[in-house]
């Protein structure tokens, strides 16, 4: 039997040749779960979101962490199912495989608006990543999917050129519209002054049709460029679902063997050029009654589910600032050791969906969403991410968009609390997607 727990033969040089030697029929047929093979791709150009244009299998995803790490894609699956089949999968493979993917914001429902299935989880068949100054190919084989044909035509294929154009904007219309908007403000707000919610989400979403198609990977080439210090992603499942793509600033969790650590982002104040404006608006985040008691109301939610997960843990005593760079933002982060035998299935059930985007108490304020929001959320909010053996990363999917054909649903949220006020919380949803705006206007 192949001892499938040991690490994968040392990658080899793939240099103007494209022939990829997968495992031998032997060690195909003794396998238990995934065999990985590497390669080092000999090129003097960084991995590009550009690359999945042209892959030739799905789902495909790009993944890039908001902590300025190596950027990653993978495409073609060898295993797809939940996330504990496939974390027990990863325990049978080889070291270094990470399952990819994420979910609706709420499992439960679905809509034809959104073509994507509620929940997707796979480990891919390739994998591409940036290693210092190397670009590495993984591919992955089952005794039931042996084939590299498909990944060598890929790589000689491969375009990195830089498709930046900006497509115009032909029309724009908001789901919903402001008056609609404000009555379900009043509505919250009322629930919230008679004690049946602490705090709630509303989004909207902003649908732009396009002058011109563009890839989403060009759009996420755009995206990056204007959002640093974000996560950066694309998943798109099939050749006829669209893609879901997006800058979010929000960490769901990271976890390192049994460490894990999550943060509260909420409060929203812009930046500005001019360093005094930046200064007062960072002010009125750190002192205004009403900032504070929204991002108060995301670290207590966050610290009684870390209670549940963790043998011990521990949060900022006092936020940060999370500065971006078109809005700024309060931040607590906790950290903890997770209880014996936990799983990241487990993790994910306990930390989403995050009362930063559904509110508090979680059950009452998904059910008055789930009521009196008048879009289908789909992936927007949803936990989006990928786990290894080892380690897990997820974000929480949003400042991100749905673009299918000439089509691009840009979605948005804002907290809902005592103090709010409907006029100046839709002009937030403005300045969060004051990015996308940018991108795409010529």
């Amino acid at each position: 039997m192949t001892a499938l727990a040991s690490q994968s033969p040392k990658p080899l040089i793939l240099g103007a040749c494209t022939h990829l030697e997968g495992p031998s029929k032997g060690d195909l047929a003794s396998a238990e779960g995934v065999l990985r093979r590497e390669w080092i791709i000999n090129d003097d150009f960084s991995l590009s979101p550009l690359w999945l244009e042209s892959a030739p299998l799905f789902p495909k995803i790009f993944w890039r962490s908001r902590s300025g790490g190596a950027p990653l894609l993978a495409f073609g699956e060898v295993a797809t199912g939940s996330v504990t089949e496939l974390s027990a999968l990863l325990a049978k493979s080889d070291y270094g495989i990470r399952v990819y993917g994420g979910s609706r914001f709420t499992l439960h429902s679905s809509s034809a608006k959104w073509p994507f299935p509620n929940e997707v989880y796979f480990i891919p068949k390739v994998e591409v990543t940036r290693d210092g100054a190397l670009t590495k190919l993984a591919i992955h084989f089952t005794r039931d999917d042996f084939e590299t044909s498909a990944v060598s035509a890929w790589l000689t294929g491969i375009d990195s050129s830089p498709k930046q154009r900006k497509p115009g904007i032909l029309t724009r219309s908001d789901q919903p519209h402001f008056s609609q908007w404000s009555d379900a403000v009043h509505m919250a707000l009322s629930q919230i002054s008679a004690g049946d919610l602490a705090k709630v989400v509303l989004a909207r979403q902003s649908t732009f049709e396009l002058a011109e198609q563009i890839s989403p990977y060009a759009l996420l080439v755009l995206l990056m460029g204007e959002t640093p210090a974000c996560f950066h992603f694309c998943f798109e499942p099939t050749n006829t679902s669209g893609a879901f793509l997006g800058a979010s600033p929000e960490q769901l969790y990271r976890r390192q063997g049994r460490s894990i650590e999550s943060e509260a982002v909420a409060g929203t104040r812009p930046r500005s050029l001019d360093p005094a404006e930046d200064t007062r608006l960072e002010s009125q985040l750190r002192e205004f009654t009403k900032e504070q008691l929204e991002h108060q109301l995301v670290v207590d939610e966050l610290a009684r589910a870390f209670r549940k997960i963790c043998a011990d843990f521990s949060h900022d005593e006092k936020p940060s600032v999370l500065k971006l760079s078109r809005l700024q933002h309060l931040r607590t982060q906790l950290r903890g050791e997770l209880a014996d035998g936990l799983s990241d299935e487990a993790i994910l059930e306990a930390l989403h969906p995050t009362p930063a985007t559904c509110g508090s108490p979680t059950r009452e304020a998904r059910s008055f969403i789930e009521k009196n929001e008048l879009f289908d959320r789909g992936w927007y909010a949803g936990p989006l991410g990928w786990i290894s053996r080892d380690d897990a990363e997820f974000c929480v999917a949003i400042r991100s968009m749905h673009r299918i054909e000439n089509r691009l649903n840009v979605f948005a949220g804002a907290g809902i609390v005592e103090g709010s006020d409907a006029e100046r919380e839709w002009m937030e949803l403005e300045d969060k997607i004051s990015g996308v705006i940018h991108i795409l206007a010529p």
